[in-house]
């Protein structure tokens, strides 16, 4: 039985039982034509009625449903990047070629490798690694 269906039956026996107190007829007052010596009188006497109190609680809500949506994740295998863009490629007429990847020019420090090494310039100028100062490249 619903909690409804339970409230509106104890709520109508509640209503039944105080319908069922105190006398069935109304009691009346009847005047007398003569008065009477004595001073009792006719009164109508207090009866209690047993009151109850009702109290209706709102139906409680349903709890709330809360749904998991995990996060979308990312493919487990990603394509490699594509290679970077190729730099300024030095002239092929030009050897050897700098860690930077330029060609070497007369007067610049060479390598401990490029010592007493012969190469040729950006300009196409032969160049020779010297201990000139230092270990530069000078032109041939």
């Amino acid at each position: 039985m619903s909690y409804r269906s339970r409230l509106i039956l104890g709520s109508a026996a509640v209503v039944a039982a105080l319908a069922g107190c105190g006398s069935a007829a109304p009691s009346t007052i009847t005047p007398s034509a003569t008065p009477s010596s004595s001073s009792a009188s006719a009164s109508p006497t207090p009866t209690a009625t047993a009151t109850a109190a009702v109290t209706v609680r709102p139906k409680p809500e349903p709890a709330k449903t809360y749904y998991y949506t995990p996060a979308t994740t990312a493919p487990a295998y990603a394509p490699p990047p594509p290679p970077p863009p190729p730099t300024t490629a030095p002239a092929a007429s030009c050897y050897p070629i700098s860690d930077e990847g330029t060609c070497y020019e007369p007067g610049e420090y060479c390598r401990d490798d490029d010592h007493g090494m012969t190469g040729l310039a950006g300009d196409g100028e032969t160049i020779t690694c010297e201990d000139n100062d230092g270990w530069r490249w000078e032109p041939s």
